[in-house]
């Protein structure tokens, strides 16, 4: 049997050499990882991402898992919501890390508060009027 080098102009072997280097230098996050990591850092749950754009939370889910582009609008609408310019959001600069404190602190008060927000403007001064008696009751108590 002979021994047979494989040439450069071999097509499979080019083709194992281009997937190959593609491999090591790609490191950046896909769209759908992109998209998940502002998500979170915004302190948004998919559902209400997804009221904010118009989306269902699966085809927010969709996005993220699958890593499908949407359409430029919907790509300028999710840029928005999150607080993103689309250059950060098409992963042509790095997003500021500045996630909401009380985002990061406690996930849930920080849904339940922005839900508190979408209330009408006198049920909103009730909520907020409630949690202030609360607070102070709370304070009082640790005063004594």
């Amino acid at each position: 049997m002979e021994n047979v080098v494989p040439s450069s102009r071999d097509p499979t072997l080019a083709f194992v050499a281009r997937k190959k280097q593609k491999t090591s230098t790609t490191s950046s996050e896909s769209f759908g990882q992109r998209l998940r990591r502002l998500r979170t850092a915004k302190g948004l749950t998919q559902a209400e991402l997804g009221r904010l754009v118009g989306l269902s939370n699966r085809m927010v889910a969709y996005y993220e898992i699958q890593g499908g582009v949407p359409s430029s609008e919907l790509f300028k609408s999710l840029a928005e919501a999150l607080g993103v310019s689309l250059d950060a959001l098409a992963g042509l600069e790095r997003a500021p890390k500045r996630p909401a404190p009380t985002a990061t602190e406690n996930p849930r008060l920080w849904r339940r508060l922005k839900r508190i927000e979408e209330l009408p403007v006198h049920d909103r001064k009730a909520v907020l009027k409630m949690i202030d008696a609360m607070a102070d009751q709370a304070h009082r108590r640790k005063a004594s």
